[in-house]
């Protein structure tokens, strides 16, 4: 049976480095639920088709569209929408996104600039706080993993599954799970114990450039305030300025370069400084 615009979809949403890949995957093992891992940021919430689970689950993260937006365009489609927000604290994503290839601060539409996807973010919570959406914090799977996706799963109007903790599903079994955090789908997936490491979520630490550190406290300061962060992080290592974005942090460059093989590959060589502009 297709349950087409009947079923339920359970939208998840949160920043790219929240750990929502993490929480995806333990929706995903539900026997009631099926869907998509990890869907493309740039695209808009395209559902998987063929599923035929009581719920559609749907994960994607908040960089070209906010959480209203991915809301408004399932329910143009007429679907029953149950939206979540992930968080986490903001300076732990910023320095995590600093490193991840996917992590572009770019200038493009597909790869807007960091601050761009951060005020989509704390646009989304704000909607979330407003409108009573669920908001989970990544940090409480640390304290107790449990507890806390058990009261998540209150939220959604969902009873619980102790799958979410075993584990008891292949990724052959999810409907779509091309995408998803590289060293998470390398893991052994003997279940949540086995490849949540806590340490991960307690405590923020690494580097990031000390404008970019004053302007996410500043601008999220009711965010932290409301769901228990710090207001101010000392001891992290400051880099002079800020993380500027750049046309050359955007996939767009290589796509329009991979347009004449000859000048890419000379780019490439280190042979040309030819940079395309948009047109």
């Amino acid at each position: 049976m297709n349950h087409s615009s009947a079923q339920p979809v359970v939208l998840a949403t949160g920043m790219q480095s929240s750990g929502s890949t993490l929480l995806s995957w333990c929706f995903l093992q539900r026997p009631d639920m099926n869907g998509t891992l990890d869907g493309d940021t740039d695209l808009i919430p395209l559902l998987p088709t063929g599923v035929d689970t009581p719920y559609l689950w749907y994960k994607t993260t908040i960089s070209s569209f906010t959480l209203a937006e991915q809301i408004a365009l399932l329910e143009d489609e007429e679907r029953e929408v149950r939206p979540m927000l992930m968080v986490r604290d903001v300076r732990a994503v910023w320095m995590s996104l600093m490193k991840k290839p996917y992590g572009r601060n770019g200038v493009t539409a597909e790869d807007p600039p960091l601050r761009l996807r951060f005020r989509r973010f704390l646009d989304s919570w704000e909607t979330a706080k407003q409108q009573g959406i669920p908001v989970f914090r990544y940090e409480d799977l640390a304290r107790d993993a449990e507890a806390s996706l058990k009261t998540l799963c209150d939220d959604l109007d969902l009873s619980w599954d102790p799958a979410m903790l075993d584990w008891p599903k292949p990724a052959a079994a999810i409907a779509d799970a091309r995408h998803g955090n590289a060293r998470f789908m390398n893991a052994d997936k003997a279940g949540l114990a086995a490849v949540f490491d806590p340490q991960l979520a307690q405590g923020v630490r690494g580097s990031i450039h000390q404008e970019d550190l004053a302007w996410l406290e500043d601008v999220f300061a009711p965010f932290n305030r409301d769901l228990g962060y710090e207001l101010h992080i000392d001891g992290l290592e400051l880099l002079p300025g800020r993380l500027q974005p750049s046309w050359e942090a955007s996939r767009r460059l290589n796509w329009r370069l991979r347009q004449k093989p000859l000048r890419y590959l000379a780019v490439k060589l280190g042979l040309s400084r030819y940079r395309p502009r948009p047109q």
